[in-house]
């Protein structure tokens, strides 16, 4: 797969790395990272699924047995002016989804040897901040690697995982710690993309 093979995305109008997170699925795992700490679930609670029409964006399931979902047209525009303007509302400018033109809705359980980053995410939280920082900033540079075309596309994941094993993960008690161990993380990580481009 080339760099612009990767950024082409059927639904969504991305960046180039963000369109890259999107085809090895870090998006997803990182999205997971979030709502982990941001709704301190455990991991009985969450649940990732494939949803190739990227209508639903977010479901919660209630112990009644129904679920809540949020549906929208696939545009960053919307989850970007629901942040900036939150609590309130603003138009987004984004059309208003036509529920008369969608297609069926289906969802798939991610098949992690296709999708081994998002595996690599879910596994980084289950260790800690340290490892969800190095996976981050391992990723930023092996995507922009990639992108120069200094390295594969499934390169991607085995470097990342490469930078996870070299690390040292302890857990950070500071922000410094936190910036620290991103600094080394991403200095493993050119290492590891020189080592392999070489």
């Amino acid at each position: 797969m080339t760099p612009d093979q990767a950024c082409r995305h059927p639904n969504w109008s991305m960046g180039r790395k963000i369109s890259v997170d999107s085809a090895t699925m870090m998006n997803k795992g990182l999205e997971y990272i979030e709502a982990r700490w941001l709704f301190n679930a455990s991991a009985s609670q969450m649940e990732v699924l494939i949803h190739p029409q990227s209508v639903i964006h977010s479901m919660v399931r209630y112990q009644d047995g129904s679920v809540l979902a949020q549906l929208g047209e696939p545009d960053m525009r919307t989850p970007i002016a629901h942040t900036m303007a939150w609590p309130n509302r603003v138009n987004s400018g984004v059309k208003p989804l036509d529920f008369c033109k969608l297609s069926a809705l289906t969802f798939a359980a991610p098949d992690y040897d296709r999708y081994p980053c998002l595996k690599l995410a879910m596994e980084a939280f289950e260790q800690g901040q340290a490892a969800t920082t190095a996976l981050n900033a391992a990723n930023e540079i092996t995507v922009a690697a990639f992108l120069a075309q200094q390295i594969r596309f499934t390169d991607i994941a085995a470097l990342n995982l490469s930078v996870l094993e070299k690390m040292d993960m302890r857990e950070p008690q500071c922000v410094d710690d936190v910036l620290s161990v991103d600094a080394n993380a991403r200095e493993v990580a050119r290492k590891e993309v020189m080592r392999l481009a070489s």
